[in-house]
Protein backbone atom coordinates (compact mmCIF):
# COMPACT_ATOMS: atom_id res chain seq x y z
CA UNK A 1 0.00 0.00 0.00
CA UNK A 2 2.57 2.71 1.21
CA UNK A 3 4.81 1.79 -2.16
CA UNK A 4 1.81 2.12 -4.40
CA UNK A 5 1.27 5.68 -2.86
CA UNK A 6 4.71 6.60 -3.12
CA UNK A 7 4.80 5.13 -6.70
CA UNK A 8 1.58 7.46 -7.40
CA UNK A 9 2.70 10.34 -5.77
CA UNK A 10 6.55 10.28 -8.19
CA UNK A 11 4.24 9.67 -11.24
CA UNK A 12 2.24 12.91 -10.19
CA UNK A 13 5.30 14.77 -9.50
CA UNK A 14 6.77 13.65 -12.96
CA UNK A 15 3.69 13.95 -15.06
CA UNK A 16 3.58 18.22 -13.33
CA UNK A 17 7.48 18.45 -14.27
CA UNK A 18 6.72 17.39 -17.72
CA UNK A 19 4.42 20.00 -18.09
CA UNK A 20 5.82 22.33 -16.76
CA UNK A 21 8.80 21.79 -19.01
CA UNK A 22 6.23 22.00 -22.06
CA UNK A 23 6.34 25.28 -23.99
CA UNK A 24 2.78 25.77 -23.74
CA UNK A 25 1.41 29.47 -24.78
CA UNK A 26 -1.66 28.44 -22.64
CA UNK A 27 -2.11 29.42 -18.92
CA UNK A 28 -4.60 26.94 -18.13
CA UNK A 29 -4.17 23.24 -16.90
CA UNK A 30 -6.86 22.61 -19.41
CA UNK A 31 -5.21 24.50 -22.00
CA UNK A 32 -1.86 22.81 -21.32
CA UNK A 33 -3.65 19.30 -21.57
CA UNK A 34 -5.18 20.25 -24.77
CA UNK A 35 -1.99 21.49 -25.98
CA UNK A 36 0.01 18.09 -25.27
CA UNK A 37 -3.32 15.81 -26.12
CA UNK A 38 -3.15 18.11 -30.03
CA UNK A 39 0.61 17.61 -29.94
CA UNK A 40 0.41 14.46 -29.44
CA UNK A 41 -1.65 13.23 -31.77
CA UNK A 42 -0.15 15.28 -34.55
CA UNK A 43 2.85 13.78 -34.15
CA UNK A 44 1.22 10.32 -34.02
CA UNK A 45 -0.06 11.51 -37.31
CA UNK A 46 2.49 12.44 -39.41
CA UNK A 47 3.82 8.61 -38.34
CA UNK A 48 0.29 7.23 -39.55
CA UNK A 49 0.87 9.42 -42.65
CA UNK A 50 4.90 8.34 -43.09
CA UNK A 51 3.50 4.68 -43.13
CA UNK A 52 0.16 4.89 -44.95
CA UNK A 53 2.05 7.37 -48.11
CA UNK A 54 5.48 4.99 -48.15
CA UNK A 55 3.62 1.93 -48.74
CA UNK A 56 0.52 3.65 -51.29
CA UNK A 57 3.53 5.41 -53.16
CA UNK A 58 5.23 1.63 -53.34
CA UNK A 59 1.97 0.00 -54.43
CA UNK A 60 0.46 2.65 -56.99
CA UNK A 61 4.42 3.44 -58.75
CA UNK A 62 2.72 2.45 -62.05
CA UNK A 63 -1.24 3.49 -61.71
CA UNK A 64 -2.19 7.65 -62.37
CA UNK A 65 -2.31 8.12 -58.88
CA UNK A 66 1.20 6.78 -57.93
CA UNK A 67 2.70 10.16 -58.62
CA UNK A 68 0.34 11.82 -55.97
CA UNK A 69 1.23 9.31 -53.36
CA UNK A 70 4.83 9.42 -54.24
CA UNK A 71 4.94 13.31 -53.90
CA UNK A 72 2.60 12.84 -50.34
CA UNK A 73 5.18 10.44 -49.53
CA UNK A 74 8.26 12.25 -50.12
CA UNK A 75 5.92 15.34 -48.13
CA UNK A 76 6.31 13.14 -45.36
CA UNK A 77 9.80 12.60 -45.25
CA UNK A 78 10.38 15.66 -45.11
CA UNK A 79 7.44 16.18 -42.11
CA UNK A 80 9.68 13.39 -40.28
CA UNK A 81 12.92 15.60 -40.35
CA UNK A 82 11.26 18.82 -39.12
CA UNK A 83 9.09 17.14 -36.60
CA UNK A 84 11.66 15.23 -35.17
CA UNK A 85 13.92 17.90 -34.55
CA UNK A 86 11.86 20.18 -33.39
CA UNK A 87 10.59 17.63 -30.89
CA UNK A 88 14.00 18.21 -29.21
CA UNK A 89 13.37 22.01 -28.70
CA UNK A 90 9.69 21.70 -27.57
CA UNK A 91 11.06 18.94 -25.25
CA UNK A 92 8.92 16.32 -26.41
CA UNK A 93 9.48 12.72 -25.73
CA UNK A 94 7.61 11.20 -28.65
CA UNK A 95 7.41 8.32 -29.46
CA UNK A 96 4.97 6.12 -31.53
CA UNK A 97 3.15 3.59 -30.05
CA UNK A 98 2.63 0.11 -31.67
CA UNK A 99 -1.41 1.04 -32.58
CA UNK A 100 -0.26 3.84 -34.81
CA UNK A 101 2.58 2.18 -36.68
CA UNK A 102 0.12 -0.81 -37.07
CA UNK A 103 -2.73 1.71 -38.29
CA UNK A 104 -0.22 3.35 -40.98
CA UNK A 105 1.05 0.04 -42.21
CA UNK A 106 -2.64 -1.53 -42.44
CA UNK A 107 -3.98 1.82 -44.18
CA UNK A 108 -0.73 1.23 -46.52
CA UNK A 109 -1.70 -2.42 -47.51
CA UNK A 110 -5.38 -1.40 -48.19
CA UNK A 111 -3.66 0.54 -51.22
CA UNK A 112 -3.23 -3.02 -52.76
CA UNK A 113 -7.95 -2.94 -52.58
CA UNK A 114 -8.34 0.19 -53.06
CA UNK A 115 -6.94 3.42 -54.16
CA UNK A 116 -7.88 6.89 -51.69
CA UNK A 117 -9.69 9.33 -53.67
CA UNK A 118 -8.97 12.98 -53.62
CA UNK A 119 -12.50 13.26 -51.80
CA UNK A 120 -11.52 10.75 -49.17
CA UNK A 121 -8.50 12.60 -48.25
CA UNK A 122 -10.29 16.25 -48.53
CA UNK A 123 -13.20 14.79 -45.78
CA UNK A 124 -10.19 14.02 -43.96
CA UNK A 125 -8.10 16.96 -44.09
CA UNK A 126 -10.90 19.39 -43.92
CA UNK A 127 -12.06 18.61 -40.26
CA UNK A 128 -8.27 18.16 -38.92
CA UNK A 129 -7.10 21.79 -40.19
CA UNK A 130 -8.91 23.89 -37.19
CA UNK A 131 -7.06 21.25 -34.55
CA UNK A 132 -3.92 22.38 -36.05
CA UNK A 133 -4.77 25.76 -35.80
CA UNK A 134 -5.90 25.40 -32.00
CA UNK A 135 -2.39 23.35 -31.25
CA UNK A 136 -0.66 26.29 -32.76
CA UNK A 137 -2.68 29.19 -30.70
CA UNK A 138 -1.60 27.15 -27.55
CA UNK A 139 1.84 26.71 -28.38
CA UNK A 140 4.87 28.93 -27.17
CA UNK A 141 5.48 32.43 -29.30
CA UNK A 142 8.87 31.74 -29.63
CA UNK A 143 7.98 28.26 -31.91
CA UNK A 144 5.62 30.41 -34.24
CA UNK A 145 7.35 29.33 -36.93
CA UNK A 146 7.15 25.26 -36.70
CA UNK A 147 3.99 25.76 -35.58
CA UNK A 148 3.14 27.75 -38.70
CA UNK A 149 4.56 25.13 -40.89
CA UNK A 150 2.66 22.46 -39.06
CA UNK A 151 -1.06 24.25 -39.71
CA UNK A 152 0.76 25.13 -43.92
CA UNK A 153 1.47 21.40 -44.23
CA UNK A 154 -1.73 20.23 -43.83
CA UNK A 155 -3.32 23.01 -45.94
CA UNK A 156 -0.95 22.17 -48.55
CA UNK A 157 -2.22 18.74 -48.39
CA UNK A 158 -5.88 19.88 -48.56
CA UNK A 159 -5.26 22.31 -51.59
CA UNK A 160 -3.34 19.25 -53.57
CA UNK A 161 -6.11 16.57 -53.04
CA UNK A 162 -8.85 19.25 -54.20
CA UNK A 163 -6.49 20.42 -57.22
CA UNK A 164 -6.20 16.25 -58.18
CA UNK A 165 -10.10 16.03 -57.56
CA UNK A 166 -10.29 18.75 -60.09
CA UNK A 167 -7.62 18.56 -62.48
CA UNK A 168 -5.92 15.07 -61.72
CA UNK A 169 -3.56 12.89 -59.86
CA UNK A 170 -0.45 14.75 -62.11
CA UNK A 171 -1.61 18.64 -61.11
CA UNK A 172 -2.10 17.92 -56.88
CA UNK A 173 1.05 16.54 -56.91
CA UNK A 174 2.86 19.52 -57.99
CA UNK A 175 0.76 20.96 -55.23
CA UNK A 176 2.56 19.10 -52.98
CA UNK A 177 6.26 19.50 -54.77
CA UNK A 178 5.49 23.14 -54.86
CA UNK A 179 5.16 23.65 -50.72
CA UNK A 180 8.11 21.52 -50.33
CA UNK A 181 10.70 23.68 -52.42
CA UNK A 182 9.50 26.66 -51.02
CA UNK A 183 9.82 25.08 -47.38
CA UNK A 184 13.66 25.92 -45.89
CA UNK A 185 13.55 23.18 -43.05
CA UNK A 186 16.01 24.97 -41.00
CA UNK A 187 13.43 27.88 -40.77
CA UNK A 188 10.32 25.95 -39.53
CA UNK A 189 12.64 24.05 -36.87
CA UNK A 190 11.44 24.62 -33.87
CA UNK A 191 14.82 25.52 -32.11
CA UNK A 192 15.14 26.45 -27.86
CA UNK A 193 16.36 30.57 -27.37
CA UNK A 194 20.13 30.76 -27.98
CA UNK A 195 20.25 28.25 -30.41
Amino acid sequence: MRSSLLTSVILLIATAIIVMAMPVNATKPEDQSLYIKRLKYEFDNRIFAYLSMKKAAHVLKDEPAGVFYQAYYDLEVVNQDIYTRSAIALNFDYKSSWVTRLRGHAAGLATHLITFSPESLIKIIVPYIPKLEQLRDLADPQYQPFFDYVVAQEQAQLQASQVAKTEGWVQGAKVLRAFMDGTERDKVVATSYGS
